[in-house]
């Protein structure tokens, strides 16, 4: 029993298809069966049911599978563990960032971490909130920057920062006005992201969003912030925006921003990663950037009503 058939099998789990797992381990097709019935003699137990579409765990294989995924996390974490000692950071962190975070963020610490530290390796993926929190579970994924808190198994959250929310209006009615109330909201006129992400489910918190498409004419499903920008300064109305979308808007644009009226409302932005983490300095390193590059009031939550982004996985 080799570690290489370990991760085959763990990968063949994953996929359920022998194609398409061998294609992820950049090996043969025959290969990896001749690999996996090679580690089924081995052990003398069937692992996988090939007989099924897609290819499945036997119950016996999946307590297997179990014992050799703690076994290969165990190994990938001693092979990082020289990383750790490493004074000059010269190695690589994998992090997840939400789509409605990224594009502001990590300009903001990236450039300065490259400069002081040119070997410290960045592989930054902009995925949605479930897929950050699957992949630091599974370890593909170091750590994750989303919304906290969550409450999800396996996960513990480092809070950051807490970014407000503002009203992004072109509405002529309210060109005079630098505070709106959310009763000033007209939701026949607002743009907001596609269902399902998690920074629109925060607005649908302290917003009546249940009849935001009925009887619209023109419906747009975007997943970008730029996007709904955009759309608001050429085809009008209103959308909401989170504080670090509004650094990069032009003197023109920055007129259309509007204070919500009341206590502020904000999002808790942190890190995640699994209870027994590794690249604790790495994993350090970017906190104390991100903390020293966003505005400093970002660091502080009074006077801020926290909205939870419900995420419980």
């Amino acid at each position: 029993m080799t570690l290489n058939q370990l991760e085959y099998a763990l990968s063949l789990k994953k996929h359920k298809s022998f194609k398409k797992a061998s294609d992820r381990l950049n090996i043969s097709q025959p290969a990896l069966s001749i690999q996996i019935q090679n580690l089924e003699e081995e052990i003398e137990l069937l692992i996988f049911n090939r007989s099924t579409k897609p290819v499945s765990v036997t119950s016996d294989g999946a307590l297997f599978l179990e014992k050799a995924e703690k076994i290969i996390t165990s190994t990938h974490q001693l092979q990082r563990f020289s990383e750790e000692l490493n004074t000059d950071y010269r190695g690589l962190l994998r992090i997840g960032i939400i789509p409605t975070l990224a594009p502001y963020l990590v300009p903001l610490f990236s450039g300065n971490l490259q400069k002081d530290f040119p070997g410290f390796r960045l592989d930054i993926h902009e995925i949605i909130t479930e897929e950050v929190v699957n992949r630091v579970r599974a370890g593909e994924l170091d750590a994750g920057i989303i919304s906290t808190p969550v409450s999800a198994y396996g996960i513990k959250s480092i809070p950051l920062f807490y970014e407000r929310f503002y009203i992004y209006s072109s509405e002529s009615s309210f060109e005079k006005q630098s505070e709106l109330s959310l009763n000033d909201i007209r939701y026949d006129r607002l743009w907001l992201l596609e269902e399902g992400n998690c920074f629109r489910d925060q607005i649908n918190d302290f917003c009546n969003l249940n009849n935001i498409r009925k009887d619209k004419p023109f419906i747009y499903r975007s997943n970008s912030i730029d996007a709904l920008i955009r759309i608001v300064d050429n085809n009008g109305g209103m959308t909401i925006l989170p504080e670090l979308s509004t650094l990069s808007l032009n003197i023109e644009q920055e007129l259309h921003i509007k204070n919500i009226s009341g206590k502020p409302k904000a999002r808790e932005i942190g890190l995640i990663v699994t209870p027994n983490f590794d690249k604790k300095r790495y994993i350090d390193k970017i906190c104390e950037y991100i903390t020293e590059n966003i505005p400093k009031h970002m660091l502080n939550r009074d006077n801020c009503d926290v909205v939870d982004p419900n995420v419980k996985m």
